[in-house]
């Protein structure tokens, strides 16, 4: 999966990028033919509620774009906080493609009526 990160007043260390790799990297065995994803870490210090560092992340898949963002007290939280937001949008993605496609219009409504 092709990752490309941005940074907003915030400094781009390497630990930050291997961890952005592992973290989102995974998210490679849910999803199949991933065109590309960007990643989007940002540090705002005006924040009142304390919450300093966002993480907002799109995947771009063919049909369609899964997106998701946090917001948190360090940035490896809101790394990991913004995994398993993506993990439900996938799953409900593809629960929608994957569910069966009898039943379903004027033919499925005959086919439940006459028993057929």
């Amino acid at each position: 999966m092709k990752i490309t990160l941005l940074a907003k007043k915030i400094e781009l260390t390497d630990d930050i990028k291997s961890y952005v790799d592992k973290k989102i990297g995974k998210l490679d065995k849910y999803v199949k033919n991933v065109i590309e994803s960007w990643v989007e870490l940002a540090e705002d210090k005006s924040m009142k509620s304390g919450k300093k560092f966002r993480a907002e992340v799109q995947i771009k898949l063919p049909r369609e774009s899964i997106r998701a963002d946090v917001e948190a007290m360090n940035i490896f939280e809101a790394i990991d906080l913004v995994v398993p937001k993506l993990k439900k949008r996938i799953e409900k993605i593809k629960g929608y493609k994957e569910r069966p496609r009898k039943g379903r219009g004027i033919k499925g409504i005959i086919e439940k009526e006459t028993g057929l």
